[in-house]
């Protein structure tokens, strides 16, 4: 069993949040410029960690002083690993170069926080680490090497960060492992809401994923992109969040009609709602989390339901499950599990005639976890394992995501 390295008794952590005026008049909060914020040093820093075997790693932070009043101030902060001290070039930086020449000596990770805690997975770090070095075999990774630690605290506003500051930093040992590296799977985002299967976590049982974009290149590292979902929509309300299901960490309503802002740690205001009732396109940038919903002047042919057939039931036609549980719809949704070695065959039609059928590919049972279906295309290849499809009628778009444990 791995093991979680916890910080123990540290210095006393502050919220994300500082706490509010006493006293509302004439409190007028003015941010500063923070020169400095400490990261908080763990006990498992003086002995090797062993990634492999570990869990996870606990880190702790102090908060920048942000006004000089202590007014509320929504912070967002971002951990950063190298394999030096310098923290001058990123990966982000080489991956962008296309020729080759930037070589990165830090990485920032994925996840950002809006309190001054971590909790950061050794698989996530031992991929980090991975990138940095460039390993290629196991005979190239070394039993120890120094990791060296920081935050970055800054006030995001959308794709902006304002009054960046970075803390100290620390040095942690650790015992690396090879690990094969695979492209980051794209970031996903889930529906909820009251004319949908519901307000929950389960894929396909009470939330859904939004679509993968097939014209969107996904960022290799980060899994950074596009997400989109297009239907009939009514005045229930809905939400949008994140694959974690953290709701602090989603998407609200705006506060108007087909509004909505990320929550990113802040109160919650409510439901999204689109008014008047009709078809809308919904779409979340991930690099900066940001969404539009946009109106749709289209009269799509209602086809009452769709199927999915292959070889996993013999070719009978299969019902999908609607998204939306009442009035119009056009996304369908099925669950599927490919036993380990095999990969099943799907396509997409009308019930009981092959006049009107979806496929896509160069040649049956190609993968894709993504496309436009074309009529009559090939047969769309699915790997092992569990997955949600997506297909919604109005686009031919299909979209499978991996339900996991």
């Amino acid at each position: 069993m791995k093991k979680r390295l916890l910080l123990g008794a540290l210095l006393a952590l502050t919220a994300g949040i500082f706490t509010a005026c006493k006293d509302d008049k004439g409190c007028n909060p003015t941010l500063i410029q923070p020169t400095e914020f400490r990261l908080n040093t763990p006990e498992y820093a003086k002995k090797s960690v062993v990634l492999k075997e570990t869990e996870s790693l606990a880190m702790s932070w102090s908060q920048p002083q942000y006004t000089s009043d202590g007014a509320p101030v929504n912070a967002t902060y971002e951990l950063q690993i190298s394999f030096k001290k310098d923290f001058k070039v990123s990966y982000a930086e080489q991956v962008a170069d296309t020729t080759g020449m930037t070589v990165a000596d830090y990485i920032a990770l994925d996840k950002t926080y809006t309190t001054c805690t971590a909790s950061l997975q050794c698989s996530d770090i031992n991929k980090a680490l991975m990138n940095l070095y460039a390993w290629t075999s196991a005979e190239e990774v070394p039993s120890d090497t120094p990791l060296y630690v920081r935050a970055l605290s800054f006030i995001q506003e959308g794709t902006k960060r304002h009054h960046v500051v970075t803390s100290n930093m620390i040095e942690i040992q650790v015992k690396p492992y090879y690990m094969v590296l695979v492209d980051a799977d794209p970031i996903m985002w889930y529906i909820v809401g009251e004319n949908l299967p519901g307000w929950g976590s389960k894929p396909g049982v009470d939330c859904l994923p939004m679509f993968l974009d097939s014209k969107c290149q996904y960022d290799k590292a980060t899994g950074a992109g596009v997400v989109t979902y297009q239907n009939y929509f009514n005045d229930l309300g809905w939400k949008i969040q994140p694959s974690d299901f953290n709701w602090d960490m989603g998407f609200m309503g705006g506060g108007s009609a087909n509004t909505a802002v990320f929550r990113n740690g802040a109160g919650d205001a409510g439901n999204i709602w689109c008014e008047p009732a009709g078809y809308y396109r919904v779409e979340v940038k991930t690099p900066d989390n940001t969404c539009t919903i946009t109106p749709l002047d289209i009269t799509p042919k209602d086809y009452g339901q769709i199927c999915i057939t292959g070889n996993f039931c013999d070719w009978a036609d299969t019902d999908m499950d609607r998204a939306n549980q009442t009035g119009e719809n056009h996304v369908w949704s099925y669950i599927m599990t490919v036993d380990p070695g095999n990969v099943a065959q799907i396509k997409f039609k009308i019930p009981g005639s092959w006049d009107t059928n979806w496929g896509f590919g160069d040649e049956d049972g190609q993968v894709n976890k993504c496309g436009v279906g074309q009529g009559g295309g090939k047969n769309i290849g699915v790997p092992e394992g569990t997955w949600i499809i997506m297909f919604n009628d109005i686009t031919g778009e299909f979209s499978i995501t991996e339900i996991k444990e």
